[in-house]
């Protein structure tokens, strides 16, 4: 996707100025109820319901580790999703803010760019819409990149990557009601063990 994960950026920066060894990645603390306010004034139509699919995607595949509730209140908000303007061809980009004492994410932005699917027809759209916001907020809750095509947190590399990815994504709708639904979820096995590992009990 292009996002700019900035995790390990923000650590590496802290552990210069303040020296902190932390024993586990950076995550939410155990059984977070996560607000999510939706940037809903300069947000593309319908894009605030695909980031809501995208929520319930991680959240129902946390297994109740921590739930993504959306909010109305942008001053509550723990996670706040922006759209912004089209920059070049940077799908999106999360900003987590960890707490240096902890090691604990405690807020986090979203950048999606509103941009990005203008020259697809309505369903491309959607689909990159809502796989933007499905691979940010992984960041957003302390995933890595990896290597492997099928994660929907794959490091996106290649000029052609984007149109293969989510061109294999819409061969396995029948329709627009099925971006996020079980069988489509963008989640790759690698992806929810991850996540599971990340947030073990």
């Amino acid at each position: 996707m292009g996002g700019v994960l900035l995790i390990l950026a923000s650590l590496l920066s802290a552990a210069r100025a303040h020296p902190v060894a932390f024993e586990a990645p950076p995550r939410w603390p155990d059984g977070a109820v996560i607000r999510v306010w939706i940037d809903t004034a300069h947000a593309p139509a319908g894009a605030d319901v695909l980031v809501e699919r995208a929520m319930k995607t991680w959240t129902d595949a946390a297994g109740g580790r921590f739930r993504l509730d959306r909010t109305v209140d942008q001053d509550t908000a723990l996670l706040r999703v922006h759209f912004v303007g089209a920059r070049d061809n940077v799908y999106g980009e999360a900003q987590p803010r960890v707490d240096r004492r902890t090691g604990a994410i405690i807020e986090a932005e979203l950048h999606i760019n509103a941009g990005i699917a203008g020259d697809g027809d309505p369903l491309d759209r959607r689909i990159v819409m809502y796989l933007t916001a499905l691979h940010e907020l992984g960041h957003a809750l302390g995933l890595p990149h990896t290597n492997a095509f099928d994660d929907i947190m794959y490091s996106f590399r290649r000029p052609d990557d984007g149109e293969r990815y989510f061109g294999a994504y819409r061969r396995r709708l029948r329709s627009d009601d099925d971006i996020g639904a079980e069988l489509a979820s963008g989640l790759s096995a690698a992806d929810v063990s991850a996540l599971l590992t990340l947030y073990h009990r």
